[in-house]
This record gives C-alpha cells, structure tokens and sequence, in this order.
C-alpha cells in the first residue's frame, strides 16, 4: 500500500476527499489519516525502530504469556 501526504486548504482538500469516499464505496481499501494520527503513528514507529536497535523487543510469546498471567 502506498502512502499520500497532502497539504492543501480546506475546498481542496474537501474535494480530494469526496473522490478518496467514490474509491471506498467501490470496496477499494482505503485508510485517511489526519496530522495528528500521522504523527502519532510516525513517533511510534520511530520509538519502536530505536528500541529494535538498543535490543530493547520482547518476543510475541513473551508478551502473550505476561498478559494472560495478569
């Protein structure tokens, strides 16, 4: 999947919108992020990049086994 960041005033981006809801209604897979989620997600995939480099990962059998303990 590809990935658009769009800067653009607030008719534009309105009309961009409208023709991205045309795609989604024909089941075209479609996902719209704002800034603030862009971001977000952005900022954890960094943390977790740097985390992955300093070792700092537990394993999926790891975390399921804490999480079912509690």
């Amino acid at each position: 999947m590809e990935t658009l960041h769009v800067r653009a005033d607030a008719t534009t981006l309105e009309a961009i919108i409208g023709v991205i809801n045309q795609f989604a209604q024909t089941g075209q897979p479609i996902e719209v992020l704002d800034n603030v989620a862009y971001n977000q997600e952005q900022a954890m995939i960094f943390q977790g990049l740097a985390e992955m480099k300093k070792g700092e990962v537990v394993t999926h059998d790891d975390l399921w086994n804490d999480l079912l303990e509690k």
